[in-house]
């Protein structure tokens, strides 16, 4: 419990302590550091001046660390991952905090206070948070949606059973879902149920429901994966029994479905990338160069190129398009502005 309180109110100190912004990393440049200040404190006891002094600072070092992982990383996370949070980054922070001076300290009380200014190496600690993440995390953390017909008896039905019931096995795995207009991957299908029987069954009904579904990345129109799956229901009236046999086919569909996602995603990870200002077809060969230089680039290869717009599809050997990114950014050659991010597309121009 008492590490849980650590890291909460670290996180909730962020807009007192600050953020005092990103520097590059003096030990090795090619790295970025988040400077913070933070303050830890520890009890005296029976007089141990130097003790409480030492236990203060680190103290404060590991607050330091709290105010980066709360930006990092959500509040809901930071609540459900506690004591892993705290176990495996605050407890360690001499792997994490590049450089600290101290600002202040003093006695309040029967507490040592203490006040330091901390270098955090952020892509280190970027990367443990990443090993605390869920699987659809770590590939990306792709936005999932839903567009499936249902019928039932032949007839188009207004329902949404099926829908329902795969957004909530998705959610239950760590995906996020949301509006198909808006998501990385729709999962396309439809869902068709039909009368089967009531001989024998004591006065209920069965149906016989199929699901037939397919995931498409939005923006390179890929199929990812597909599943079909058939399952019956009973109840004891025609629509119960037809709503049973559609949520019992979508919940075997979603289980073999959102494997098959995780799978294709980790064998093949593609970034769709709009590059625009490309003036000429020179630069947008010496821009493919530079791309396919970039270690975690698998390969590239351009998809069309009109009115000095390119579209570009990057298969990552690991990594988002929040990851190309910050590579992206990270040159020097052919400085390249980015406009817009999602799990799996990026907006950029060339400067």
């Amino acid at each position: 419990m008492q590490r849980l309180s650590r890291i909460l109110m670290a996180a909730a100190f962020i807009a007192a302590a600050g953020c005092a912004g990103g520097q590059k990393s003096r030990l090795n440049p090619a790295y970025d550091t988040e400077v913070v200040e933070a303050e830890g404190m520890s009890p005296i006891v029976d007089g141990d001046k130097e003790g409480a002094k030492k236990t203060a600072l680190q103290e404060a070092m590991k607050s330091a660390l709290g105010l980066v992982v709360g930006v990092y990383v959500s509040q809901d996370a930071m609540v459900s991952k506690s004591i892993l949070i705290d176990e495996n980054i605050t407890s360690q922070t001499e792997g994490y905090i590049e450089k600290y001076e101290v600002l202040k300290e003093r006695v309040d009380g029967e507490f040592y206070k203490t006040r330091i200014r901390a270098h955090v190496r952020k892509e280190d600690l970027a990367a443990k948070l990443r090993t605390l993440e869920s699987e659809p995390q770590k590939l990306g953390n792709p936005v999932i949606g839903f567009d499936i017909a249902e019928a039932a008896d032949s007839k188009p039905q207004q329902t949404n059973y099926a829908e329902l019931e795969l957004k909530n096995r998705f959610t239950e795995a760590g995906f996020i879902t949301g509006e198909k207009d808006k998501a990385d991957i729709v999962v396309k299908g439809e869902a068709q149920t039909s009368f089967n029987t009531r001989e024998g069954l004591g006065g209920f009904v069965s149906y016989r429901a199929g699901v037939s579904l397919a995931a498409v990345k939005t923006g390179s129109r890929e199929t990812l994966a597909s599943a079909q799956e058939s399952a019956g229901g009973m109840d004891l009236n025609d629509p119960a029994a037809a709503r049973t046999s559609i949520i019992n086919a979508a919940k075997k569909a979603a289980d073999t479905l959102k494997d098959r996602i995780l799978k294709s995603l980790r064998e093949k990870s593609i970034v769709r990338l709009n590059l625009a200002n490309v003036a000429t077809m020179n630069d947008l060969s010496d821009f493919t160069k530079i791309l396919r230089n970039i270690p975690a680039v698998r390969a590239s290869w351009v998809r069309g190129y009109s009115g000095g717009t390119a579209v570009l599809d990057v298969a990552m050997h690991k990594g988002s398009a929040s990851d190309l990114s910050q590579l992206l950014m990270k040159n020097t050659k052919r400085p390249v502005k980015i406009n817009r991010t999602s799990s799996y597309d990026l907006d950029a121009e060339l400067q």
